[in-house]
């Protein structure tokens, strides 16, 4: 009785974190406890990583969606790291070494178009230690950039 208890409440605690706010409903919420925005970050801010816990937001050019194949049932598949796309700051970068990216964990990767560019908002997935160049994050919401 207990162990089923507590795996309910383990999945219902999962999917309520794993459902994404959608842009508007996080700013009303913010706006209603009346917390300030989300801080912007550069990908300079974030090769940095002076500590960066809770969400923010930054614009970058797609440059990659990845989408993990399907595994038919009982067959034995690679592991996937996950559905995602990966994001820049400068996508003419010609040297490999220059390029900064940025990993966004998504359930959706097929509804960003490659070469165009986000304001997205994130939260940093796991930890990484101070000064170590923050690569993971997951996606709360996005908007397509205006330039």
């Amino acid at each position: 009785m207990i162990k089923t208890t507590l795996i309910k409440l383990f999945i219902t605690t999962s999917l309520l974190w794993a459902l994404p706010l959608s842009q508007a409903q996080a700013h009303s919420l913010s706006q209603d406890q009346g917390q300030t925005p989300p801080p912007r970050l550069t990908f300079s801010d974030l090769k940095k990583n002076d500590s960066i816990k809770g969400p923010f937001i930054v614009v970058g050019f797609v440059v990659q969606t990845y989408k993990c194949p399907p595994c038919p049932p009982q067959a034995m598949c690679k592991p996937c790291l996950g559905d995602h796309i990966e994001v820049t700051d400068h996508p003419d970068e010609k040297d490999p070494a220059r390029i900064q990216r940025l990993r966004i964990f998504t359930d959706k990767p097929e509804q960003f178009k490659v070469k165009d560019t986000y304001s997205f908002t994130v939260r940093p997935r796991g930890e990484t230690a101070p000064g170590h160049p923050l690569e993971e994050v997951d996606l709360i919401s996005f908007d397509l950039h205006k330039k």
